[in-house]
């Protein structure tokens, strides 16, 4: 048992990643699978061959991504896209009354929507971080695509980040509800919805530790550190936002998370011996011993911070008044009545998305062309936070031009099943599988399993948490941790 812990420990340690280019080609299937849904669903009437094909196109081609062709996702994609783009083609479905309601909502006044394309880029990367964390127990998961060791980029480590992100999209629907009933949340009340939001997932990383130490599960210390892991990230964002709320009051949460990020990132680049600690410290102190999981949770304050301010301009129905930098409540009724910085900060989801997208990524190469060090999710260090900033604002852009092609709307039955089933009960799930993961571990020695056999594991895997999900959505089951 001792020397298969240490086997496993050792096979996912040293690991230095892979291109963001390649990453981004794997990633891309997700945005595949839902283009492919979006075809069947103008041409599919059958309930039951929706859900088959929904469970393939977001579940199995991950699946598939990420293991048979790890090496050759775009040709994972051609065969994934041309059939049903070809039955597209043949029944070429026409406008209907639907789309003329959907358009209706364009006019109303301002109020928070389910938009597909949110649902389905949150379901997608739930389905991605929950299939690669057992994935990548087994010799069939590439090795480039685990987390790094300290410098480099793998998908694990954009998923990591990306589940911030979204946690801080998500979050902000409460932002601006509130601004939407006018009332005004005192401290007291705050840091009691805080402490109820992080107790419980203060307590699954408590109880992981635990099981960790106890049950002589593989650990790997410079991934979060001896006893922190991200169940402990999580579960402190909500109390860190509190005074971060008050600041956000006056300045833009954006420039609040640029200022932490870049200040940060100065300290690591300019002070040798921070970088010396941080990197090959000695473990005696508390601090010492969980550097990876304090230090890099300044970063991860600012993905969730960007989050929350992509939130205010995608989770409403109409653009709203400098919604790209706060959150606002007030229709942009008429564009020539306001100024042109108003204009410039008032944007619709697709617009804002593209306007940040550009931003964040053209920031992101500049960082990439002057920083003296590489990407480091270990650390969550600056060039980490805009890479996974611009991703995911890409991502939604490209999900949200989807819902534009396609007119998907949250109007009826528009959304997949399967995606928003994930996105519904996504922290639970996301609970279940690190629980599944180490059952599966403890029962099998995974890394000595053959490729047939591990992809089959895998699939019932997958197809548990598939079912799991569904379930619990069609009998309007949510667990909110």
């Amino acid at each position: 048992m001792e020397d298969l812990k240490l086997r496993k420990e050792q096979f996912v340690s040293g690991l230095t990643g892979s291109s963001i280019q390649e990453i981004n080609a794997v990633a891309s299937v997700a945005l595949c699978g839902y283009v492919c849904w979006s075809l069947l669903r103008s041409t599919v009437a059958d309930g039951k061959v929706m859900l088959l094909a929904d469970f393939f196109f977001n579940w199995c081609a991950i699946l598939l991504s990420i293991t048979t062709y790890a090496d050759n996702p775009l040709a994972l994609n051609l065969l994934l896209v041309v059939p049903p783009l070809l039955l597209w083609l043949c029944v070429r479905p026409t406008r209907s009354q639907r789309d003329i309601s959907r358009n209706s909502l364009q006019k109303a006044e301002f109020k928070l929507m389910r938009h597909p394309f949110i649902t389905a880029y949150r379901g997608s990367m739930m389905i991605v971080t929950a299939l690669a964390i057992l994935a990548v127990d087994f010799r069939i998961f590439p090795r480039r695509f685990a987390k790094v060791e300290t410098w480099g980029t793998s998908l694990m480590d954009l998923g990591v980040g990306s589940f911030v992100f979204s946690g801080g999209l998500v979050s902000s629907r409460a932002l601006l509800q509130n601004k939407l009933s006018g009332g005004r949340v005192s401290a007291l009340k705050k840091i009691i919805h805080a402490l109820r939001s992080s107790g419980t997932i203060l307590l699954l990383g408590l109880l992981r530790l635990y099981f960790v130490k106890n049950l002589e599960y593989q650990e790997h210390v410079t991934e979060y550190g001896v006893h922190w892991n991200f169940f402990i990230t999580l579960s402190l964002l909500p109390m860190a936002m509190i005074p971060i709320d008050a600041i956000a009051e006056y300045i833009p949460r954006v420039a609040i998370a640029l200022v932490i990020s870049t200040v940060y990132e100065l300290f690591m680049v300019f002070n040798k011996d921070l970088l010396t600690f941080l990197i090959s410290g000695p473990r005696e102190t508390f601090v010492g011993a969980n550097r990876e999981g304090i230090f890099s949770f300044v970063g991860y304050c600012a993905i969730f911070l960007w989050g929350q301010s992509t939130g205010f301009y995608t989770l409403g129905n109409v653009a709203t008044k400098n919604n790209l930098l706060k959150p606002s409540v007030q229709p942009i009724k008429n564009l020539n009545n306001i100024g042109t910085w108003e204009k410039l900060a008032s944007k619709g989801p697709l617009c804002g998305l593209l306007t940040w997208s550009f931003i964040t990524l053209s920031a992101t190469q500049i960082v990439f062309a002057w920083h003296p060090f590489n990407v480091s999710r270990r650390f969550a260090n600056l060039p980490y936070v805009l890479w996974v900033v611009s991703f995911n604002l890409g991502a939604l852009s490209l999900f949200c031009l989807v819902d534009k092609v396609f007119e998907n709307s949250a109007i009826g039955s528009q959304t997949s099943v399967s995606l928003e089933a994930m996105n519904s009960n996504g922290l639970f799930l996301f609970l279940l599988a690190n629980v599944t993961t180490g059952l599966v571990n403890m029962i099998m020695p995974t890394i000595d399993i053959a490729p047939v056999e591990a992809f089959s594991i895998l699939f019932l895997y997958a197809s548990f948490l598939a079912s799991v999900s569904i379930f619990m959505l069609k009998k309007r089951i949510f667990i909110k941790l």
